[in-house]
């Protein structure tokens, strides 16, 4: 599990993230649905933490599943709107320069992420 935090999906409640990126043009992908991707990535990581998250840590669990291509799963562009919000709300910045901040600042995290994959 990489990221904790409290207060996102409700009050003093407290969730965990795991976040995984992949390449949307590997081979292994090239003949399927960008969707199905998606969706396959969040069940693996559901499957992997979700049961031992909820039961031992009392808390909930966020899959963060992103392409190098700059797209994420619904379940990370909920997570994007829900910080947003947040954030919005208490820096009293509106809400679309705030996600747009957001989504450039990822777009430049998820590309140095992949240069940094293709020189291994």
């Amino acid at each position: 599990l990489d990221i904790s935090a409290r207060g996102l999906w409700g009050p003093f409640q407290k969730t965990m993230f795991d976040v995984r990126i992949f390449h949307p043009n590997a081979d292994s992908y090239k003949d399927r649905d960008i969707k199905s991707v998606y969706t396959q990535h969040e069940n693996i990581k559901k499957k992997e933490y979700e049961q031992r998250v909820i039961q031992v840590e009392k808390c909930s669990f966020t899959p963060l599943v992103y392409s190098t291509s700059g797209g994420m799963a619904p379940q990370a562009q909920a997570f994007h709107m829900r910080v947003a919000e947040l954030v919005a709300e208490k820096t009293n910045e509106e809400y679309r320069d705030v996600i747009s901040t957001m989504r450039t600042k990822l777009s430049f995290a998820l590309l140095k992420c992949a240069c940094v994959s293709e020189r291994i």
